[in-house]
C-alpha cells in the first residue's frame, strides 16, 4: 500500500467517526443538570428558616465567609494536586506522595470541619421558634451536598 491510500483511508475513517459522533450528539436527548443557583438556593433557605431581616442580613454574610473559605482551601488543594499529577509526565519531578495525599486529607478534614461550624453558626441566629425549621434546613442542605433531588 502507498502513503497515499493510508492517507485516504486515514481520512474516511476520521470523516466516518465525526458523522457516529455527530449522529449520537443530535438523537442522545440532552438534558440540562438543573441546580439551583447559590442565590435561588439562599432565598428558599431564607424561606425555610423564616429569617428576619437582620438574620438574613447574617446568613447572607455567613454563607459568604464560608464560600470564601472553602475556596481558598480549594486554591491550597490545586498547588498540591498540580505537582502530584504533574510528575506523571515529568519523571524528573519528585513529590512525596504519601505527603501531599495527608495534606489532602487534611484540607478535606478542614472543609467538613467549617462547614459543621457553619451550620452550628445558623443554628445560633435562630429564634426557638425558628429550630422548628432547621431540620427542614439541614435535610435540604444535605439533599443538595449528597447530589440528591428530592
Amino acid at each position: 500500500m502507498n502513503n497515499k491510500r493510508v492517507y485516504n483511508f486515514v481520512i474516511i475513517g476520521l470523516v466516518v467517526l465525526n458523522i457516529i459522533i455527530l449522529a449520537f450528539l443530535l438523537i442522545k436527548p440532552s438534558q440540562p443538570i438543573k441546580r439551583s443557583a447559590p442565590k435561588n438556593f439562599r432565598s428558599e433557605i431564607v424561606k425555610t428558616l423564616r429569617l428576619n431581616d437582620l438574620q438574613e442580613s447574617r446568613f447572607h454574610n455567613l454563607a459568604d465567609e464560608h464560600k470564601q473559605k472553602m475556596a481558598d482551601i480549594d486554591e491550597e488543594k490545586v498547588k498540591l494536586l498540580y505537582p502530584y499529577f504533574e510528575s506523571l509526565s515529568d519523571t524528573s519531578l519528585v513529590v512525596n506522595k504519601d505527603s501531599i495525599l495527608n495534606q489532602l486529607q487534611q484540607y478535606e478534614r478542614k472543609k467538613i470541619e467549617l462547614t459543621y461550624l457553619h451550620f452550628k453558626e445558623i443554628k445560633e441566629l435562630l429564634t426557638k421558634e425558628q429550630l422548628v425549621d432547621f431540620d427542614a434546613f439541614m435535610s435540604k442542605v444535605i439533599n443538595r451536598l449528597s447530589g440528591s433531588r428530592k
